[in-house]
């Protein structure tokens, strides 16, 4: 696979930093995005990169097999009304420094899960628009700032005929299993906390 050139993007007014792909263009530049996410996508592939700022979750992360990933990609699939036979769980990994190296160590635990959704983009409806996306996520443990962060790559691996994706990217196969996870590593191994303000904490 071909390495993506790629920038240093600021993110969340510059408080957090990473290198995305430049193909990746920002969401919220077209459409509103809520305050505690940044969303970037390739509309050419329909892949996106969601990070997210949540207040720390208490019950249930801790135990997860595996790692925390893996509760919130669980979540993550509720959330987007997946039926039971919809999500695949494939797998979850504990990640570690080398991994985040620009966190310099500043986290308590980080995994990544990867698996796949059968969901329709947006508000879309009916099973000839829904398509299947393999959906890679990371989770960041900050637990001295009360936080989790969340790093979620999406990107469909088949097209329905009747989703609006359909048009720029051809319905269809149009993936392959991991290229989301090739995408995201590249973003945790730049990924930065530069301003820990941001979560109402002084450095």
């Amino acid at each position: 696979m071909t390495t993506d050139a790629s920038r240093k993007v600021p993110l969340f007014g510059g408080a957090i930093s990473a290198h995305l792909p430049t193909r990746y263009v920002d969401v919220s530049d077209f459409r509103p995005v809520p305050d505690n996410q940044e969303v970037w996508t390739d509309a050419s592939v329909d892949e996106s990169v969601i990070v997210e700022i949540l207040e720390r979750v208490e019950e249930g992360p801790s135990d997860a097999e595996g790692g925390a990933a893996g509760w919130f990609w669980e979540d993550l699939a509720a959330v987007s009304e997946c039926g039971p036979n919809d999500a695949h769980l494939m797998s979850v990994t504990r990640l570690s420094s080398e991994h985040l190296p620009a966190m310099n160590g500043r986290f308590a635990a980080a995994s990544v899960a990867v698996g796949t959704m059968k969901m329709a983009k947006g508000r879309e409806r009916g099973d000839e628009r829904v398509n299947v996306v393999e959906v890679t996520l990371a989770n960041i443990r900050l637990p001295e700032v009360g936080t989790d962060l969340l790093v979620t790559v999406n990107r469909p691996l088949v097209v329905a005929p009747g989703s609006s994706a359909a048009a720029t990217t051809g319905a269809g196969v149009i993936g392959t299993g991991g290229e989301g996870w090739s995408a995201l590593r590249s973003i945790l191994e730049t990924f930065s906390v530069d301003d820990w303000s941001l979560f109402g904490y002084g450095d």
